[in-house]
């Protein structure tokens, strides 16, 4: 398995340095220059706003979070940044959200349950994004990109039922006994606390105002993350407009959910780009180039990421060794130093 995925990244890989040799080298690194580290600067701070937003979804699904924004905002920036940077573990970057959110406070059913409804709100909001992509297509003249919108809205939504009836069928409670199973059979004590998962996700599917909200936020987040774009081709000296935008990011992220089982999309994501942005007049050394600058971006923010996960995992060991005893989930390094407490006093999530 894990050979196969090595195998499929290195195909994605090496597609994604054909397609820049095909199209130019020296075309696509001209383009990168006019973008500059100041426009992958732009595009780092600017990321900070849909993560905000997808944050903001996700704690819709509570009518009483369990923790702040800040937090949520947190959680979000360690699950995107596992799974940017650790495409080649599927999951990777939930495991590691719930992983954060329990380190909170936050219980590991509730934890898992929140990730899997919010992945599957997001996944269905973004069917809407499509949608909007087609309808701005339908508005002009004849449009070859029509057919593209259309396949890909005969991929995303069979892909989005399969999920949720998947769900409703039985997967939740097969995920829960192989959870038992581990932690009986291996002592893993994180997944000691995920009995009644299945009912906490149906739990949370039930609030259909909660779940409107969040799935109009990650709406709104698909949308804002068009700026993105705008940054990186505005600082090539391109402004196709906002509709033509909105329809190259629809129709690309259509192109890259569609891939899931290639590591990071790579080369899926570079190709779509070359589909759609040729389609639309953008020349291909200007959407190889933006993409690449969007792989700059996770590999800044997701390793900036991952590097203040370490730190807090790192702390809480050498807590762990200094005092001689398993740390609590939930107890806080900072608040260790501040208080001088011991971990005992603290209880377990």
């Amino acid at each position: 398995m894990k050979i196969g995925v090595v195998f499929v990244a290195l195909l994605g890989l090496g597609a994604t340095v054909l397609l820049a040799a095909w199209y130019g080298l020296g075309a696509v690194g001209a383009a990168l220059e006019l973008a500059g580290w100041e426009g992958l600067a732009a595009m780092v701070l600017f990321h900070v706003i849909p993560v905000t937003v997808c944050a903001l979804a996700w704690r819709a699904l509570f009518d009483k979070p369990p923790a702040s924004v800040a937090a949520f905002i947190w959680f979000r920036w360690v699950r995107d940044a596992g799974s940017d940077i650790l495409g080649l573990l599927p999951g990777g970057g939930e495991m590691l959200g719930i992983r954060a959110m329990k380190l909170s406070g936050i219980d590991t059913g509730t934890a898992t349950a929140s990730t899997v409804a919010d992945v599957t709100v997001e996944i269905c909001s973004q069917i809407g994004f499509i949608v909007l992509g087609l309808i701005i297509l339908l508005d002009g003249p004849s449009n070859p990109l029509v057919p593209w919108a259309l396949l890909g809205l005969a991929v995303m939504i069979p892909l989005a039922c399969a999920l949720v009836f998947a769900q409703r069928l039985g997967l939740i409670g097969l995920l829960e006994s192989v959870a038992d199973k581990l932690a009986t059979g291996y002592g893993w004590t994180a997944l000691t606390h995920v009995n009644g998962l299945e009912e906490r996700v149906h739990g949370l599917y039930r609030n259909r105002p909660a779940i409107f909200r969040a799935a109009i936020t990650h709406l709104l987040a698909w949308l804002v993350g068009v700026g993105e774009a705008a940054i990186a081709l505005s600082f090539m000296g391109i402004w196709p407009g906002l509709d033509s935008l909105i329809v190259l990011e629809s129709l690309v992220f259509a192109i890259r959910t569609t891939a899931f089982f290639v590591p990071a999309a790579a080369g899926v994501q570079e190709g779509g780009y070359i589909l759609v942005g040729s389609l639309i007049g953008i020349g291909p050394e200007f959407v190889l180039a933006l993409s690449l600058l969007k792989r700059g971006r996770e590999l800044i923010v997701g390793s900036t990421g991952l590097l203040l996960w370490h730190s807090v995992e790192s702390r809480r060991m050498w807590l762990k060794l200094r005092l001689g005893r398993r740390l609590p989930d939930n107890f806080s390094t900072a608040r260790s130093r501040d208080t001088g407490s011991d971990p005992s006093d603290h209880p377990r999530s």
